[in-house]
């Protein structure tokens, strides 16, 4: 019962916020700027000083903080369990501060000025985003998966330099992020995905549905070939042999998954259904992006439905497509539609958690109750 409550105060926050700043519809700078900061500090917070007893990974950081401080670079940097990049980042940490939570305080205060930065950049209304990623438990992740969440924050300039369309500055981004977590090299198929299939037929509104096709084509593929893939993977990356047999692979995480399925796929019909949308030959690229991020995010849960590790490579795309739900919903005309989808969202996905938050499934979602270092 407390888990709920704390859930849903956590909630009710972030929409009287948003709604008080008028930030569930398009806002300018100065605005966003003042309402990411009311909005995203509670998170960030959480982040960098909830206890060790908070996501299932946080202790396995925190003690390896611990072994660092006795090692020297060399040794640090010759561990074969996490990335080198995650491994110089803790190393510099240790030699910094003796308290163990500066771990969990830097990438806390790294995510979020990161992520603040990027929804000031490409968010036109970031109100509804900064809801759901509250209501569909994406802040929790992080909380969990510190070196998939420095990996997502580097990501996010690499988001930028894929807009602008500057190759090299991508790859060094995308090879960079991936020395915190491998699966930021996933984040590499979003160059061609984004700019080797063009939309529309030429001096024509007739859409190709070329990229549409093929990722049908990759889902019945993934789902067929799944388990000689994950082997071929492991194979590359033998330092993630010890999740085969751990609690990310039992596939307990399936209702969460099943309903992360469903839920995702009404994000990207429901708003276009209520436009009746066309597919105008003036689509932003920004647009194009994150639609295309956020139907690769279901192809890949389709696979981790049965491989629940796999989720860990749609968390690289999921809050893409949260941000493409939230910008599609503030598009809407003034009026019934927008108000209903908004509230209708709101409500909806803060039932997605609470049913989440009872059920504790993934088992590894243990945010609630919350407790704090102090």
């Amino acid at each position: 019962m407390l888990a709920t409550v704390e859930f849903l105060g956590l909630v009710g926050y972030e929409v009287l916020i948003a709604y008080a700043m008028k930030a569930f519809w398009p806002m300018n700078q100065k605005k966003k700027i003042i309402y990411l900061f009311w909005a995203l500090l509670p998170l960030a917070l959480m982040t960098m000083f909830h206890s060790e007893s908070i996501g299932n990974d946080t202790q396995a950081y925190t003690e390896l903080f611990d072994a660092v401080c006795n090692m020297t670079l060399k040794q640090a940097l010759s561990n074969g369990r996490f990335e080198k990049g995650y491994m110089l980042f803790t190393y510099v940490l240790t030699r910094l501060f003796s308290s163990r939570q500066c771990v969990l305080i830097a990438e806390g205060a790294i995510v979020y000025l990161s992520l603040a930065r990027w929804l000031n950049k490409w968010c036109k209304a970031p109100g509804l985003f900064v809801c759901l990623i509250v209501e569909m438990l994406e802040i929790d992740g992080w909380m969990s998966i510190q070196r998939q969440a420095l990996a997502m924050a580097i990501l996010f300039f690499a988001y930028d330099v894929l807009i602008e369309k500057k190759l090299l500055r991508f790859v060094v981004l995308v090879i960079l992020a991936a020395q915190f977590h491998a699966v930021a090299y996933v984040f590499l198929l979003t160059w061609p995905m984004l700019w080797w299939f063009e939309e529309h037929r030429v001096n024509s509104l007739k859409k190709k549905w070329k990229f549409e096709r093929l990722m049908a084509v990759c889902a019945v593929g993934i789902v067929l070939l799944m388990w000689p893939m994950i082997n071929f993977l492991l194979r590359i990356f033998p330092k993630y042999q010890y999740y085969v047999a751990g609690a990310y692979m039992d596939g307990q995480a399936r209702l969460a998954i099943v309903l992360k399925i469903i839920v995702y796929a009404l994000m990207l019909m429901v708003p276009r259904w209520i436009k009746n949308q066309k597919w105008e030959a003036g689509q932003s690229v920004v647009e194009l992006s994150l639609y295309r991020m956020a139907l690769v995010n279901i192809v890949i849960l389709i696979a981790a439905n049965q491989a629940t590790i796999l989720t860990r490579f749609s968390g690289i795309f999921s809050v893409y497509a949260v941000a493409e739900f939230s910008e599609q919903a503030s598009k809407l005309k003034r009026g019934k539609n927008r108000k209903i989808v908004t509230v209708a969202a709101l409500i909806l996905f803060a039932l997605y958690g609470v049913i989440i938050t009872i059920y504790r499934t993934p088992e590894w979602q243990t945010t609630y109750p919350f407790e704090w270092y102090f």
